[in-house]
């Protein structure tokens, strides 16, 4: 994933720690995750724009295409996942590295 989507070159890869990575990982679904939204919240407009002339409703662009992230999210407690310390953590990390 690091350096196929991501493009990050193996030099960079193998010199983060498994912290940094975790947090570069984060950053970048999260960044895939507003584009993602983006391209939605624009065909939403779009949508609602070609729409109005055909209507004598008010329309808005929420009413006309809801989207999931619309609704506020339940704050239902999240299943606790075991922690695993450090040592496991390089062991792992660097099993992938040299099996990848």
């Amino acid at each position: 994933m690091a350096l196929g989507r991501m493009g990050m070159r193996l030099d960079d890869l193998r010199r983060l720690t498994v912290e940094e990575f975790e947090e570069v990982v984060r950053q970048w679904m999260e960044r895939e995750e507003t584009k993602y939204r983006d391209e939605w919240e624009r065909m939403r407009l779009l949508a609602t724009i070609g729409v109005m002339p055909h209507t004598k409703k008010h329309i808005t662009p929420h009413g006309l295409l809801p989207l999931p992230w619309d609704t506020k999210r339940s704050r239902a407690p999240k299943k606790q996942v075991p922690a695993i310390d450090r040592e496991s953590q390089r062991r792992r990390f660097e099993y992938r590295m040299k099996n990848s």
